[in-house]
């Protein structure tokens, strides 16, 4: 059955083969399933309008309450109605797309060049599936108009989808997509292979870093003979999931505290709960007093997190720089934005939580340090705050 979500329609597992021109990619809907949809729909409804008969005999407003009933399940047997009939054929042929989208019992068809879109975009999306979230990667050709956007590919693992991404844009000779705050990364298609060092080298992304420019509040910076580390001073954690844990905390305690009135043998199992959110706070104040690091070496950057006891850092993610192909600032897992290095195994973030003035920061450093990272300059003794 297809999959619409945040505007992207696809089968999971299809894709488009790359080769000669002109190439058709087919998305349905499940016959199958819609056509179970609309049976029980009507079921449903037939139910309804049979049990509340004598209902629609009384006055107004009683006689209105089977139609809460009945009206969902005739909206349930046009979604039935619509997943069986839905066809999305698109055919690219090089220089221009057409898309014809059947819906209901009518066939609409758009052609548009293919420069009207900016590229191919990796983009991770949720969808439902037997009562459970889902989540999947897909490679589209992104557009404003939603009925214009084209999934070339889907994957249910990341680096898989990140290959389709960079397989599509050589074969139509567009550039590679990635999300960010401000809209796309864009890698140009010769580019989609290359380390993030040797574009930073050769002057194709830019960094506005220089040296002895104060870095913001939020960052402390460590420079040394080999190595630069930077540690993120602001909290991983967002005040909103804080507010919320705090306000679960006082709802739970205080409905143990209002029954205990009634029973005494109810504080025994509030006490026990006290135990249990005293240790889930503990492990919140703790994540917020970690500090989380980067350490620039010449060779590899690490992600890092430094405990207040001031040990080894732990070490999350080691990446070396030939594998590092993107660098980028979006949205971070818990909210707010993080700093996301992208490689061919998956994408990993840094400084999640930070302000973004520290962030686009952090960002021009690294991509500075890698590109002279070859001449041994990376690093020079001093200390930024």
């Amino acid at each position: 059955m297809a999959i619409y979500s945040q505007g992207y329609t696809f089968n999971l597992g299809g894709r488009v083969e790359t080769g000669a021109f002109p190439v058709t990619v087919l998305t349905k809907g499940n016959a199958i399933s819609g056509i179970f949809i609309m049976v029980f729909a009507i079921f449903w409804s037939a139910t309804a309008l049979f049990i509340g008969q004598d209902i629609l005999q009384e006055e107004m407003p009683f006689r209105l309450l089977p139609f809460a009933f009945i009206i969902p399940g005739v909206g349930l047997a046009f979604f039935g109605l619509y997943s069986a009939l839905l066809r999305i054929e698109t055919t690219l042929d090089g220089r221009q797309v057409t898309i014809r989208k059947r819906t209901w019992f009518t066939t609409r068809t758009q052609t548009l060049p293919l420069s009207d879109y900016p590229g191919v975009l990796r983009k991770w999306v949720t969808y439902n599936r037997n009562k459970r979230t889902h989540t999947a990667w897909i490679a589209a050709l992104p557009h404003d108009d939603k009925t214009k956007r084209i999934v070339l590919g889907s994957s249910s693992d990341e680096a898989e989808a990140r290959k389709l991404v960079e397989d599509y844009a050589r074969w139509l000779n567009i550039p590679a997509l990635e999300s960010t705050v401000d809209g796309f990364e864009v890698r140009a298609p010769e580019d989609v292979d290359r380390s993030l060092a040797e574009l930073a080298a050769e002057g194709k992304v830019a960094s506005s870093y220089r040296a002895g420019k104060a870095a913001p509040a939020e960052v402390h910076v460590e420079t040394g003979s080999d190595m630069i580390i930077v540690s993120f001073l602001k909290s991983g954690v967002p005040l909103w999931l804080i507010t919320i844990l705090v306000g679960m905390v006082a709802a739970v305690v205080g409905a143990f505290v209002g029954f205990g009135l009634a029973d005494d043998s109810v504080y025994m199992a509030a006490a026990m709960a006290g135990v249990v959110i005293a240790v889930v706070f503990f492990g919140v104040i703790r994540g917020m007093k970690t500090r989380r690091q980067l350490i620039l070496r010449r060779d590899r950057v690490l992600i890092a997190s430094l405990g207040k006891d001031g040990k080894e850092p732990k070490i999350s993610a080691e990446l070396m720089l030939d594998d590092i192909e993107g660098l980028r600032i979006d949205r971070a897992q818990l909210g707010g934005n993080a700093l996301w290095f992208d490689t061919d195994r998956g994408s990993f973030p840094a400084g999640d939580n930070s302000p973004r003035a520290a962030l686009d920061y952090v960002r021009d450093l690294v991509i500075a340090a890698l590109a002279t990272a070859g001449d041994g300059s990376a690093g020079k003794s001093g200390t930024e705050t």
